[in-house]
């Protein structure tokens, strides 16, 4: 039963996660994902997996430490600003450079009223 609970956790743990953010056009949002980047991973946007990224600007705010000690965990930051109305999907992945698949998704909505 353990082995089956662990199969599990492993195999879920590798589906997108989705969030819905609801922005007006010119507001934005600062938006953070947990990161341990001693551990060789790291977050990045997959812009070929996004889709209506020209209605919204992204500002990489890059790896803030947690704890000021050696491999803490902090977060990878990004600043999200609505540009014009309409919707766009942002891809998260989480993985290591060299490896061909990354071991975490996030998918982010952004829905932008006017």
């Amino acid at each position: 039963m353990l082995r089956l609970v662990a199969f599990l956790f492993v195999a879920l743990s590798g589906l997108a996660m989705a969030e819905t953010l609801r922005l007006a056009p010119g507001a934005d949002t600062t938006f953070r994902l947990s990161e341990n980047p001693s551990t060789g991973y790291s977050w990045r946007i997959d812009a070929a997996a996004s889709a209506g990224l020209d209605h919204v600007a992204i500002i990489d705010r890059g790896h803030q430490r947690g704890e000021n000690l050696p491999g803490a965990p902090g977060a990878h930051g990004w600043t999200i600003r609505a540009l014009t109305s309409g919707k766009a999907t942002i891809h998260f992945v989480h993985q290591r450079p060299w490896e061909p698949a990354p071991v975490e998704t996030r998918d982010v909505v952004v829905e932008i009223g006017g």
